[in-house]
């Protein structure tokens, strides 16, 4: 089963991701898509960001959540973007990280700054 998830998640970038930022760029819009993201022999949670101008991002989630930690490893804290899209910034929470107050905090001093 877990070779058969591993084989379901994707590339980043790749075929998937391109897919989405040239459909973010035919419309001129801003998206964010929760996905398994595949790296080497680990799989993690993450959000995809894209915008106007394609593929802008990800933030990997820090902290499997109880038996999320047989399939999935841990975000290391170096992709928690706040990006500026000229009228408000992005950013991502997955799952029970809105309730991890130095992750809500990190974050909100990322988008507070301007």
């Amino acid at each position: 089963m877990f070779r058969r998830y591993h084989a379901a998640a994707i590339d980043i970038p790749g075929p998937e991701s391109d897919a989405l930022a040239a459909v973010t760029r035919e419309l001129r819009c801003h998206a964010v898509v929760g996905a398994v993201e595949r790296q080497g022999g680990t799989l993690y949670r993450v959000a995809l960001f894209f915008g106007p101008d394609g593929y802008l991002g990800l933030h990997r989630k820090l902290m499997p959540t109880a038996a999320e930690r047989y399939l999935w490893g841990r975000g290391d804290g170096s992709t928690l973007p706040a990006l500026d899209t000229g009228a408000a910034r992005l950013g991502a929470a997955i799952c029970w990280e809105n309730y991890m107050p130095l992750f809500r905090t990190a974050m909100g001093q990322r988008h507070a700054a301007r």
